[in-house]
């Protein structure tokens, strides 16, 4: 869960790839532009989500009339790819990803996707590493604000949403991995117009938010049943801070704060949280944030001019230290996902269009980078 793209939408997953495209003005498809990546914490397994789009701003390549998105895995940093399939993904006009907003894998079998630039969203799931998805639903009437898996269990943030209202009924839902059967507890406070972020490791939730007063964070070491309230002012940003859970006690934030965004990390499970050293980081300034362990996180600035300097940082001693470690060429990394502290993969717009959109890969922990083929 993992990035700070420039014109993306989060999540992935899911459409059935087409066998036999036809293309407006094409004889041939156009190359695969990478647009999201989804890893599988504890792997090296890595999802890319790719699009093959004629990039003039307006016409689409086209696959049986629709537009084509395609779904690749690899174990091995990019040198093997197994194509596989996804739910039904609708080409939205500006969306890179199309209605898909998130992907997000348990292990290398059960995964999930939601769907949907109005409410409800909706829920797809696979239990056979992408080969087939099937839909689920969590509640009526509730859309999907954010979803998170640990090694057995399934958490959402679920709320009403009118259409043109602020949302209500702000819920935790939680399931087995197989999301057929969910049980569903009120949210202790939901401040109205504010967004939520989640993490979870175990039986151990977080949840951010955001009121008009102090930044507050929900802490549950029951799967979500009961909640401490924590008023935690150094998390203050414009909606809510995403989390991501390393462990029991090892979080990472990445809070928004306007046109910047800040991040932090706690090592006692959330009370206590140490700001990490960046410069300015603009939120549309085309980085990329990933947490890779409890004890390292890349961060990409984004926006990569023709000076020799070092974009890249590897974040350590508890969120304390930023080394610089390499460039990474991009103008906006549309993913970036380290398998561990030297292998890692990313989704790279060198100039705003698909032509210059590659998927790169680094081996010795992103102090060099080399363009890895999709196709």
């Amino acid at each position: 869960m993992k990035r700070l793209a420039l014109a993306a939408a989060l999540l992935a997953s899911c459409l059935a790839v087409a066998t036999a495209p036809l293309f407006a003005g094409a004889a041939t498809r156009p190359a695969p532009a990478p647009q999201m990546l989804a890893g599988v914490n504890g792997s090296s397994i890595v999802y890319v989500l790719s699009t093959s789009v004629h990039f003039d701003g307006t016409n689409p390549a086209m696959c049986h009339y629709q537009a084509c998105y395609d779904l690749r895995r690899t174990n091995d940093n990019g040198s093997h790819f197994t194509t596989l399939k996804l739910p039904p993904i609708a080409y939205v006009h500006g969306a890179l990803t199309g209605d898909l907003e998130r992907l997000v894998f348990a292990n290398s079998n059960d995964g999930y996707a939601i769907l949907g630039t109005s409410t409800p969203s909706v829920l797809y799931v696979t239990m056979d590493g992408a080969r087939s998805w099937h839909q689920e639903a969590i509640a009526p009437g509730f859309s999907i604000f954010d979803c998170t898996a640990t090694r057995n269990k399934l958490y959402a943030v679920i709320a009403r949403c009118p259409k043109d209202m602020d949302c209500t009924d702000f819920r935790i839902a939680r399931s087995s991995l197989a999301a057929v059967r969910w049980s569903t507890t009120p949210l202790p406070t939901s401040p109205p117009g504010t967004g939520v972020g989640m993490g979870a490791f175990g039986s151990n939730v977080w949840l951010s938010r955001q009121s008009m007063a102090t930044a507050l964070l929900l802490i549950s070491h029951n799967g979500g049943r009961s909640f401490t309230r924590w008023s935690v002012p150094v998390l203050g940003s414009v909606v809510a801070c995403s989390m991501t859970a390393m462990s029991a006690t090892a979080l990472w934030a990445q809070c928004p704060t306007g046109m910047a965004v800040s991040f932090f990390y706690s090592g006692d499970g959330g009370t206590r949280w140490n700001r990490i050293p960046v410069s300015q980081f603009m939120g549309t300034g085309g980085g990329a944030f990933d947490p890779v362990s409890s004890a390292v996180a890349y961060l990409d600035y984004g926006l990569s001019d023709t000076s020799s300097s070092d974009n890249l940082f590897r974040v350590t001693n508890d969120g304390r230290t930023m080394t610089a470690v390499g460039k990474l060429a991009c103008d906006i990394a549309n993913g970036l996902v380290f398998t561990n502290v030297t292998h890692g993969l990313a989704a790279c717009d060198r100039s705003n269009t698909g032509a210059t959109t590659h998927l790169l890969g680094t081996s010795d922990g992103g102090a060099t980078w080399t363009k890895v083929g999709l196709n």
